[in-house]
Formats: structure tokens, sequence, C-alpha cells
């Protein structure tokens, strides 16, 4: 199933442990299932995570 509705970007607030969650969901699925959903969304799943590494990373260095 393809959603036809527009990309928007917008601000989510996460924290650390959720923001975890979500990089080690993505990496529990099958390699069939994540192709499957990036398509439907029009998400690439590499940069998806790269980007929440990074936010992680980021948030992380805010308690030095």
């Amino acid at each position: 199933m393809t959603y036809s509705c527009p990309s928007v970007t917008t601000l989510v607030p996460l924290d650390t442990q959720q923001m975890k969650y979500l990089i080690d969901a993505m990496w529990s699925l099958t390699e069939k299932d994540a192709n499957a959903i990036c398509e439907s969304h029009g998400v690439d799943d590499w940069n998806l995570e790269n980007h929440l590494q990074k936010c992680l990373l980021d948030a992380l260095d805010e308690l030095d």
C-alpha cells in the first residue's frame, strides 16, 4: 500500500531511548519487510537510520 499524502517536515520530540528503540526496530525487520515498508512510504531506510543515529549522538553529546 502506498500512501499518497505529501511529505512534510515536522519536529517530533523523542528521548534517546525512543531513538534507540526506533533504530533497533528497523534492524529487527527482515530485508524483505524493510524494503516493502520503505517502498510504500517512499523512505530510504539507510538515510533514515543515519539521521536517527546523528540525532542520537548529538543528544548524547549535550550531556558532556
